[in-house]
């Protein structure tokens, strides 16, 4: 069975990185090298036919083409280095990771770091996956503003709101407003951060947009070149154009001639998941994968996105094998497709079905947990993860060994923690409680209702306060006898709501302190979010958090 999950929890400090393997070992630490021979040695226990190919002659092709293919994208927009002995480049670690080309935190920006340490500690190849194949809604960025006592989140539109799309789809409605995102945001982050990156970096995002024509690629190109600058060696590619190399297709053929084995290995798994980890609820971590009915038998759900140019809304796909020899895929709304796909079809048959599809403006895009099966497999040596990925790809774990009966390649996990350098704005920031002052007044009220004489004090009371005081504690000292409970209860309370005239004051006081601490409470969080855009730091802030000072450990 695959080896059981590993929990990570990102780090809380301020500048504090999580790399599991560290780059450099420490004594019980593991490493990046023991991790990479653990890896292939798993790898080539997967015995497994594809097609015509066993899958260890799929894999040294897939990676042939995802490196030379790589290699070809990034040179468009920046300088890369191609060695001359390619069947050395192929043979030579692989480390891989990925995400959307969205505005991330640093802690996500940290994993493109994480990639080219271990590649270079290993002596390999980094190779970052965007992941343009996920869903772009509404392009709006939260932008903090405020200050301690009163802050919040606002929304600045990046661009003019649209359909939901997959990121590849996603080009540019409102021209005006993309092109000003930055100025927008950074006139609204300059009483907190005077001089971020995001306004020397637009202008970049913008040019590379008009190059590419889609708006997740202009800003993954623009960050790309950027890591340029401060020496990170690292390919890029987009999962759309991974999914039309002719070795993943034969592998995306193979997994859909095999859909029902797919779909029970899917479902399976998610059922381990939430046993092994008490998860409630059938749609948590995700969906089951469902099974419909019409005309034409039972359509099973396969874990791709399906839309076309027309609509290109992503929808479910369902999978109809009743046809031999007929794979029907259908969104089971308006497209619905017969591929020649089945077990005992050759692999060129699928190739060809599938880049037709391509041709013709169809879209038949992996999920998650397909898009990192596929890397893992066939291309990475070791696959980085951010702690979500880790925690959800035990699932993919999981389907492998079902699928394949062997365990799959592990993988490693990066994050890290930024927050916005606010100390010099605010002085006292960081040093500041406001949670711990709003729980000290909540629980002093509550005591001021059940035990008012503690907050009395003894100096200046007078004689009728210390008689309640004192008819209070006999009552509590009696006994609570069936007879007398329901008279001693009635008497403590009374006692406590007398007493608390003498401290109205006082508890008024505090009731009125509440609002505020609670606003500085939600100001806090809003001002020290690790989820603020790695772009809206200072340069040199992101920039030494990002370089890992090359020998960083696991924190």
């Amino acid at each position: 069975m695959p080896p059981s999950r590993r929990f990570h929890t990102p780090p809380e400090p301020s500048g504090a990185i999580l790399l599991d393997p560290p780059v450099q070992p420490s004594p019980g630490t593991g490493s990046i090298e023991a991790l990479v021979d653990n890896n292939r040695l798993l790898r080539a226990a997967l015995d497994a036919r594809i097609g015509d190919m066993r899958l260890w002659e799929l894999v040294a092709a897939t990676r042939r083409e995802m490196l030379m293919v790589a290699a070809e994208y990034t040179g468009h927009y920046r300088d890369v280095s191609r060695p001359a002995d390619v069947a050395d480049w192929i043979a030579r670690p692989i480390i891989m990771g990925g995400h959307q080309p969205g505005l991330f935190h640093p802690g996500v920006w940290l994993k493109n770091a994480a990639i080219d340490a271990y590649a270079r500690q290993v002596g390999g190849t980094a190779l970052n996956l965007v992941v343009d194949t996920d869903r772009c809604g509404r392009l709006a960025v939260p932008v903090p503003v405020g200050t301690p006592e009163a802050a919040h989140m606002e929304d600045v539109a990046l661009d003019a709101f649209t359909v939901d799309t997959a990121w590849e789809e996603r080009g540019v409605v409102d021209q005006e407003c993309f092109r000003s995102f930055g100025e927008r945001a950074g006139a609204l982050l300059e009483p907190l951060i005077p001089r971020p990156m995001l306004r020397a970096w637009w202008p970049l995002v913008v040019e590379r947009t008009r190059i590419s024509h889609r708006i997740g690629l202009g800003i993954a190109q623009a960050r790309h070149i950027l890591e340029e600058r401060y020496g990170l060696e690292t390919l890029e590619l987009p999962v759309s154009e991974m999914m039309r190399l002719p070795t993943v297709m034969v592998f995306i053929g193979w997994l859909l001639a095999h859909a029902r084995q797919m779909h029970e290995a899917y479902n399976d798994a998610l059922a381990a998941y939430r046993r092994d980890y008490r998860v409630r609820g059938r749609g948590r971590p995700m969906p089951d994968l469902a099974t419909s009915h019409d005309a034409s038998g039972e359509w099973i759900e396969v874990p791709w996105w399906m839309w076309s140019r027309d609509d290109p809304r992503r929808r479910r796909v369902f999978a109809n094998t009743s046809t031999p020899g007929v794979l029907a895929l259908s969104d089971m709304e308006t497209l619905r497709i017969e591929l020649p796909i089945a077990a005992d079809i050759s692999p060129s048959k699928w190739v060809d079905a599938l880049s037709r599809m391509e041709e013709h403006a169809v879209r038949l895009r992996p999920r998650a947990i397909v898009t990192t099966l596929i890397s893992r497999l066939l291309v990475a040596d070791v696959f980085v993860h951010g702690i979500g990925g880790a925690a959800y790809d035990v699932i993919t774990d999981q389907i492998v060994a079902r699928l394949l009966g062997s365990d799959p390649p592990r993988f490693a996990v990066a994050s890290g923690t930024l927050r916005l350098p606010l100390e010099v704005v605010f002085p006292g920031l960081e040093s500041a409680d406001p949670a711990g002052d709003l729980a000290a007044a909540r629980h002093a009220l509550r005591d001021m209702r059940f035990h008012p004489e503690r907050h009395l004090g003894t100096d200046g009371r007078d004689e009728s306060i210390r008689d309640v005081i004192a008819e209070k504690w006999r009552w509590i000292d009696t006994p609570p006898t069936p007879t007398l409970a329901k008279r001693r209860c009635h008497e403590i309370r009374a006692a406590n709501e007398r007493l608390g005239v003498a401290m109205a004051a006082q508890r008024d006081e505090l009731e009125r302190r509440i609002p505020s601490l609670m606003a500085a409470v939600a100001a806090r969080n809003v001002l020290r979010s690790r989820d603020i855009p790695w772009c809206f730091f200072p340069e040199n802030a992101v920039k030494s958090f990002l370089l890992l000072e090359k020998g960083s450990g696991a924190t």
